[in-house]
């Protein structure tokens, strides 16, 4: 839920910021959102592991240390959505496949019916499911390389730069 979440909050906010700053691009601020999401939840694995080694069966060796592992690459995913065109775009795809390697966690958790610290039970690790499929879609749409619907992309291609990237 912490991810949806994020991923809204940031993604509503670029959205803002370009619209005021008057480059607005859908894929630009879906982007940048995914990135906040990916960082903030891979830090949260490092800070507050326990609800990720729940998504893990007991018998799976070395639980801490692959939570730990996770949670460094999706820091690390997340800044790389970051990175000029060509990068960001394989960062997505590495992103989309990450997210469908993940996704057994994920059906652990709703098949056996596991309690996870911080998370509603019942029908919601079913209802998360689905939402799989579109942060997957998300990662590898929001950084496609389409420069006539991207103005930003386009930019970024002539100069080697976005100007949101300048502000960083």
């Amino acid at each position: 839920m912490l991810f949806l979440i994020v991923l809204g909050a940031a993604t509503t906010l670029t959205a803002l910021v370009l619209t005021v700053r008057r480059t607005f691009s859908a894929r630009a601020a879906a982007r940048i959102g995914m990135a906040a999401a990916m960082a903030v939840v891979g830090a949260t694995h490092l800070l507050m592991p326990t609800p990720f080694l729940q998504h893990l069966p007991a018998w799976v060796p070395a639980r801490e240390l692959l939570v730990a592992v996770s949670g460094v690459l999706e820091t690390g995913l997340g800044a790389a959505l970051l990175l000029r065109p060509p990068l960001r775009r394989r960062a997505g795809l590495v992103l989309a496949a990450y997210l469908v390697a993940i996704f057994p966690a994920n059906a652990y958790v709703a098949i056996a019916g596991v309690d996870v610290d911080g998370q509603p039970g019942g029908m919601y690790p079913w209802v998360r499911l689905p939402f799989q499929l579109l942060f997957i879609a998300w990662a590898v749409w929001s950084t496609a390389a389409s420069p006539s619907a991207d103005p930003a992309d386009l930019h970024a291609h002539e100069s080697g730069s976005t100007q949101l990237d300048a502000a960083h």
